[in-house]
């Protein structure tokens, strides 16, 4: 029934197998996540939280003495008031997602508080500049100048303290 002409495998049979393109099993090691990015992350959403209510009840003082004729102190319109507020409330909302970011071990979280840093200095300038002739020395440039030179320290210092999570050779970051 069989014919040498329909063989469909042909070859010699070996006594050991050949093994084409197997990689080596290499060792797999489970390395523990660093709770840097959890630490920080919680008192990135600690801080904002804290310094959010801390401007509300800032500006609700500032309202207050402000508008005592008897203080000497010029009324602050109320348009400062909002645009201040809701300036301060665009660096605090970021920060505490990012906060919530990092604690899930998310990289992008980590840049999204580098960014409410920066961006919290940026807007602690135009709050200067907007203040300025509220008890400020009245120069604009000149309030927004020392602001600006005197955050950077502040943005320095909270960068590096941020980026700790970095650091650390298995930091669980994604």
């Amino acid at each position: 029934m069989s014919d040498s002409n329909d063989e469909v495998f042909s070859g010699t049979v070996s006594s050991q197998p050949e093994m084409v393109n197997v990689q080596p099993a290499g060792n797999l090691m489970l390395v523990n996540r660093s709770p840097a990015a959890q630490v920080i992350g919680v008192l990135v959403i600690l801080y904002n939280v804290i310094m959010t209510g801390f401007t509300l009840l800032g500006l609700l003082a500032i309202s207050f003495l402000a508008s005592d004729p008897e203080l000497g102190m010029e009324e602050l319109p109320m348009g400062i008031f909002v645009v201040a507020i809701l300036l301060s409330l665009i660096p605090a909302v970021m920060g505490i997602f990012g906060g919530y970011q990092m604690f899930k071990f998310q990289k992008k979280g980590l840049y999204l508080v580098l960014g409410s840093i920066v961006l919290g200095w940026v807007i602690g300038i135009v709050n200067s500049m907007l203040t300025s002739d509220y008890g400020g020395t009245g120069d604009a440039a000149l309030d927004a100048g020392f602001s600006g030179v005197c955050g950077l320290v502040c943005v320095g210092v909270c960068g590096a303290i941020v980026s700790i999570p970095l650091l650390f050779a298995h930091n669980g970051l994604e």
